[in-house]
């Protein structure tokens, strides 16, 4: 019954459970005729049952090799995060503010987490002390053999986080020879962000299996934001005597700013004492009332691309033992290396810690011995004051990941194949931050009785006390050494450890007449574990990190899954999966999904379903305490006698709250306000629940030609997580008397709760209790269009022409706080979420050479807080990157160079963008870049 030749077993055996292929387009395709009858079961990725040919219900798109190198990428995601149907925000290399080196990707821009990762159609350990989100990072680009995206709900399928879908990335496993490789690429304008890499990948095989093995080197050199114009001042728009808005730099309000617990009447709140004089004035103003700018320029210290060096070790391998049944393995290492680099530390506000100046300092204007004009004295102040002496902070990881997977398969009988496995993986990261100043010392450093009382401290800032106030560059090399905590580490550490055992077949008793019905089955065990080990002064709180608490958190999950393939008729195949998941921590869930392939036309199919899905809350949600962010917010209270924003009640409100309406308003530069999220009591999150239906048809009007439409539509419930700062603002002072439950977050200038959304001029602080407080829907329309041909130009025989694009519709976030807010079509300073994103490829090839250009189209998206006549960018404009590739080969040698945005398109600004006055994340920073790659066969 069975045939052993190296074809059919290669396919029938190697591609059970674990190898996963898929077409872009699920369309009949043709299959070889050698070996037909072994090889015509295979299984696509959304599936475990084996089926006739590439075909799937669920729309899927797929990347081989060539693809991603002649993208010229140098990691993973950064190929995935110019794929159409990723948007909101990519974490990569240009990814500095709020990173740790990871790299994550956000399928239809519902977060990192709901976006499940596999390799080799298994899990991979994720974040498992953060968002549990898998770091990218660990694949090794050069053992890509294909990536696979399946673009549906696959929680069935998988478990839990496949809610917006699925990356499965493909390793080689069937190289046969020795390839090794070297690749380098630039930014053109001095050789920025220059990155290189290395790798050999060598494999061999015999009639009973093959074995492939890879290393991998790679370094990204870092960009700071002063290497490009429009980064290296952090841009905010100020208002001009013509009425206009020009975009200057500001900066941040972090800059020796002094708060007064009273505003001054006429003069405000916020004042600076002047460097060259020594006197006390109001901050942004110079003693004759003119606007000055006293902000800070955060932007040019900052990495606008950051290092990032990896070596990387992967190896593949199965061996049949006897006929038909086989043992096979799987082997990742990474050893990763990576700093961030951010502006120097700041004494910024501190959720539930008093950093005020006592009015007992001597060198305090508004304290006992007071110095200011405005009769004010015997206060205590706060003072944002940038430790520039410092010269920065930097953040710098080492992570290990580790991943093993052994397993069996084969066949039981005629028509059931098995298939059992174990993963054990881990991930470790160290991370040593340096220049944070102590929290404790800086209190101490201010107050000159706490100071008196400790001998270190005296000795430090002299006899004459501590200053504060003075300028920059005031802060002696003695009082720096005792302000700053340099060195501090802490360790993550996470473990996965998954059992799965399965069947799969066919039952030819059931027949509909087109087919037996194929059905697959299995269990699975999965454990993880978690613990964050902080360094003693982050575990008290003790600098502007805020507290890190030491963490420790499990979970064990069983589940059993079934899932039938019914050929109803010969046009028609019906797909029905369930799983049922039991979770240690928040119970049980079961969910199903049902999909329709069918075959209206010789030329047309339509395909559809409706899937159920889940995502457990993960060890850091569990186990989270309080955290504190500082986003930069919209002032709604500024300028209203302009904007158009706002309703009569909020007027109303800003106007009862002291707020100026004129021009006087005018703050001038990025404002941060303090979010403190609290940690939900123990045992009180559940599981986030999601509903998808997809409806699509596939159109082959012509041969070689292949056009798919594809309408998704994905609901979730008991959403993690809390309302934006700007949300929650917005709806408090848009509620009479500032009566809404959105006003309860906010808290006054001794951190109590207070109704008040200002405090003087400024948003006030917020404190929110996470948990499952929302919902979150998005709708849109995939597009995909293939077209192969012939061609006779006399220098090239076949040209393949693609064009891909995602349609988002809407894009809904709804609280009880802040009611529904559509997301669709803005910019805000760490997501976008455009309309519209296209990507449009030609490629001519010959038998030893290839010409590919490229083109990627991102649309443009309004800026989500503040209207056109507020600012002198509100939108985010539409961008369109040209990219050429060619490639050579001559013997065993091959050539690829390649131009990426070609016209040298710049990063767009707009309004609330807070890194480097554009999104990072989404767009392309570095440029036109120039790259290559040789590889050399034997």
């Amino acid at each position: 019954m069975y045939n052993n030749s190296k074809v059919a077993k290669a396919i029938r055996l190697a591609m059970m459970f674990g190898a996963t292929s898929a077409a872009a387009i699920a369309t009949p395709a043709a299959i070889a005729e050698e070996g037909a009858e072994s090889v015509e079961r295979i299984q696509v990725t959304g599936s475990r049952i084996k089926r006739s040919e590439f075909e799937s219900a669920s729309p899927i798109s797929v990347f081989n090799e060539k693809e991603i190198m002649a993208s010229g990428v140098a990691s993973v995601d950064e190929f995935l995060k110019d794929i159409p149907a990723f948007t909101g925000f990519q974490m990569g290399a240009s990814t500095n503010n709020g990173n740790n080196g990871q790299k994550k990707v956000d399928l239809r821009g519902l977060d990192f987490n709901r976006t499940l990762v596999l390799i080799n159609g298994r899990r991979q350990i994720g974040d498992v002390n953060d968002d549990g989100a898998v770091d990218i990072n660990a694949v090794p680009i050069a053992m890509v053999k294909r990536i696979e995206v399946l673009k549906d709900g696959a929680s069935t399928i998988y478990g839990a986080d496949a809610i917006a879908g699925v990356v499965n990335i493909i390793l080689k496993d069937d190289v046969e020879g020795v390839e090794i490789t070297a690749n380098w690429g630039a930014g053109t304008d001095d050789g920025q962000a220059e990155n290189r890499g290395f790798s050999v990948v060598a494999g061999a095989s015999s009639d009973r299996g093959n074995f492939t093995v890879g290393i991998e080197y790679n370094e990204q050199q870092e960009m700071k934001q002063d290497e490009k114009s429009w980064a290296k001042e952090a841009l905010f728009p100020q208002l001009q005597p013509d009425g206009t808005f020009l975009a200057v730099g500001s900066a941040s309000s972090n800059s020796r700013k002094i708060t007064t617990g009273a505003a001054v009447p006429g003069v405000g709140n916020t004042f600076i004492v002047d460097g060259p004089t020594g006197e006390i004035r109001p901050f942004n103003k110079d003693f004759n009332g003119n606007t000055v700018d006293d902000t800070y320029n955060y932007a040019p210290v900052n990495a606008l691309v950051t290092p990032n060096e990896r070596f990387q070790f992967a190896a593949n391998g199965k061996y049949e033992y006897i006929d038909d049944h086989e043992l096979y393995m799987e082997t990742l290492y990474t050893r990763r290396t990576s700093h961030q680099r951010l502006a120097p530390d700041a004494s910024f506000n501190t959720p539930g810690i008093d950093q005020k100046i006592p009015a007992s300092n001597p060198y305090n204007p508004f304290g006992d011995n007071a110095n200011n004009p405005y009769g004010v004295s015997g206060q205590a102040v706060t003072l944002n004051r940038r430790f520039t002496e410092s010269g920065g902070r930097i953040y710098q990881q080492s992570a290990d990941t580790f991943r093993m997977l052994v397993g069996g398969q084969g066949y039981i009988n005629d028509s059931i194949g098995y298939d059992v496995s174990f993963t054990y993986a881990e991930n470790e990261v160290i991370e040593e931050t340096k220049n944070l100043h102590r929290i404790d010392r800086w209190q101490k450093m201010v107050d000159p009785a706490l100071c008196a009382a400790e001998a270190e401290c005296l000795a430090a800032v002299g006899s004459d006390g501590f200053n504060p106030f003075a300028d920059y560059g005031s802060i002696t090399d003695a009082e720096l050494g005792y302000l700053m905590a340099n060195s501090l580490k802490n360790l993550s550490w996470g473990r996965m450890m998954l059992f799965q055992a399965g069947l799969n077949g066919e039952l030819e008793s059931v027949d509909f007449g087109s087919g037996a019905l194929g059905w697959a089955a299995g269990f699975e065990h999965r454990y993880e574990q978690g613990r964050f080990s902080p360094d003693e002064f982050m575990a008290e709180g003790l600098t502007t990190s805020g507290a890190s608490p030491a963490q420790t958190g499990d979970f064990t999950v069983d589940e059993v899954y079934f899932e039938v393939n019914m050929p109803v008729t010969d046009s028609l195949i019906v797909d029905a999966s369930a799983r049922y998941s039991d979770y240690s921590t928040v119970g049980d869930t079961t969910n199903f999904k049902i999909g329709v392939d069918y075959q209206a036309l010789d030329w047309a199919k339509v395909r559809g379903g409706f899937a159920t899905g889940f995502r457990a809350p993960n060890i850091s949600e569990l186990n989270q305490v309080e955290v504190a962010n500082n986003p930069v917010v919209e002032p709604w209270c500024e300028f209203l006698d302009r904007r158009s924003d706002v309703t009569d009640t909020m007027r109303a409100n800003c106007i009862a709250q002291g707020a100026d309406p004129t021009d006087d308003s005018e703050l001038g530069f990025a404002y941060q306000a303090s979010v403190s999220e609290r940690a939900p009591a123990q045992g009180t999150l559940k599981p986030e629940e999601s509903e998808t239906f997809t409806l699509g048809v596939v159109l082959t009007p012509l041969e070689n030609l292949n056009i798919s439409f594809d309408y998704w539509d994905i609901s979730i419930d008991n959403l993690i997580g809390i309302p934006s700062y700007n949300d929650l603002s917005y709806a408090c002072l848009n509620s009479p008397n500032l009566s809404a439950d959105a006003c309860s977050v906010f808290r006054d200038w001794d951190g109590n709760a207070s109704s008040p959304v200002l405090f003087g001029a400024y948003p006030a602080d917020a404190v929110m209790e996470y948990g499952n407080l929302g919902e979150l829907s998005t709708n849109g329309l995939d597009v995909d269009v293939q077209y192969t041909m012939d061609v006779d130009f006399g220098f090239g025989s076949q040209l393949d022409l693609r064009w891909s694009a995602t349609n988002t519709f809407s894009r809904e976030e709804t609280f009880d706080y802040t009611g529904t807010v559509e997301k669709v079509g803005t910019a805000a300073s760490s997501a976008l979420y455009p309309e519209l994103r296209m990507n449009a490829s030609a490629n001519l090839s010959a038998d030893d050479w290839n010409i590919q250009w490229a083109m990627r189209y991102i649309g443009e998206t309004d800026d989500v807080s503040r209207p056109a006549e507020l600012t002198d960018d509100s939108v985010a404009d539409s961008v369109l990157y040209h990219d050429l590739t060619g490639s050579y080969t001559f013997g065993v040698v091959s050539l690829t160079v390649g131009i990426s945005n070609l016209t040298d398109v710049d990063a767009p600004r707009f309004h609330s963008a807070f890194n480097a006055n554009t999104e990072p994340g989404v767009y392309d920073v570095i440029g036109r870049r120039l790259f290559g790659s040789v590889s050399v066969k034997f």
